[in-house]
């Protein structure tokens, strides 16, 4: 979304660089006409409490030379808003400019402090002449943070991207894409809903918990009615996407649902949730995506499921 270098992605490399204030996330993908992508690199690090997470990056770069590739990575949930915006009939070089004043009143803090970046939604059904997007706000302090943080750990940051975006690149690799499907991400305490067809984000939409709202006494009991219990609030917001989907877009509703692997592997997840909505729903497994040396854990999928999705970032879906 938020541009560094100014230049195209020209390299069949791209790693992704993504802390997240306990750690970092790290993945890199080597794209090759007609082979699936190979994932070369991909570890969570985590850092040493009370010791600079500069000097952890730092060594983290040299250790993987990562000084050598291209390199993306990703604003943190709680650090900027995704908000749909009537688009402005104005040049696209003006657009950002116009959207900021648009999205003043939508925003917690003062417009003047914010950077914005913008995509447009694919058309409605309403029969409306209105154009929709999405612009994305975040407060140019944390953004610029980050930045430094990065550039100054030796990175060639090319692109500051979000985390819907990430999953859209996962989910535009899955065979549900074709007809469009729904993508659940739950973090430790929150996550997102996205729904896509053929590359293309349809709609988000924020989970406000995860899976640190579970007991942890889980384990042991594997009590289900905790478990489905916790996804009630889950379930209403994938059923308002869902609608919401169905209802703007004259598209076919959506059957298929995939669940991101999570920081506590839950059982039963995806069966409850195909339950109680009527979709087929599946867990995934980013080794059916990637080509990879590495064993790829569940752990470490849920770890890095966000890295992954930003380096899988092309010129084909960059938006």
């Amino acid at each position: 979304m938020i541009g560094l270098l100014k230049k195209k992605m020209h390299a069949n490399t791209l790693a992704a660089v993504c802390p997240d204030g306990a750690g970092v996330a790290v993945a890199q993908i080597r794209r090759d006409n007609d082979v699936p992508p190979m994932l070369e690199l991909c570890e969570y690090r985590g850092f040493e409490s009370g010791k600079d997470d500069k000097v952890a990056l730092e060594k983290l770069v040299k250790d993987t030379k990562l000084d050598h590739s291209l390199c993306v990575s990703l604003v943190e949930l709680d650090d900027y808003s995704l908000v749909m915006v009537e688009a402005p009939e104005v040049q696209p070089e003006e657009m950002v400019a116009a959207v900021r004043w648009r999205i003043k009143d939508l925003i917690d803090f003062n417009v003047d402090d914010a950077v914005i970046d913008v995509f447009e939604v694919p058309d409605t059904k309403t029969g409306s002449n209105k154009t929709m997007m999405y612009a994305v706000v975040a407060r140019i302090e944390q953004v610029k943070h980050r930045i430094e943080k990065l550039l100054g750990a030796g990175l060639n940051l090319d692109i500051i991207d979000i985390p819907e975006l990430a999953l859209r690149n996962i989910a535009a690799m899955l065979p549900e894409d074709v007809a469009g499907v729904a993508m659940v991400y739950i973090g430790k305490d929150k996550g997102l809903i996205t729904i896509t067809r053929q590359d293309t984000l349809y709609l988000s939409r924020r989970i406000n918990t995860g899976v640190s709202a579970l007991p942890d006494t889980l384990m042991q009991t594997n009590d289900p009615t905790v478990i489905e219990g916790w996804l009630g609030g889950v379930i209403i917001e994938i059923q308002r996407s869902l609608d919401y989907y169905e209802s703007h877009f004259a598209l076919p509703p959506i059957s298929s649902l995939v669940v991101a692997p999570m920081p506590q592997h839950v059982p039963g997840v995806a069966e409850f949730i195909s339950s109680q909505l009527g979709v087929s729903a599946r867990m995934l497994d980013l080794k059916t995506l990637v080509d990879t040396e590495q064993e790829l854990e569940y752990e470490t999928q849920s770890q890095c499921l966000l890295a992954i999705g930003a380096a899988l970032r092309s010129e084909d879906l960059a938006a």
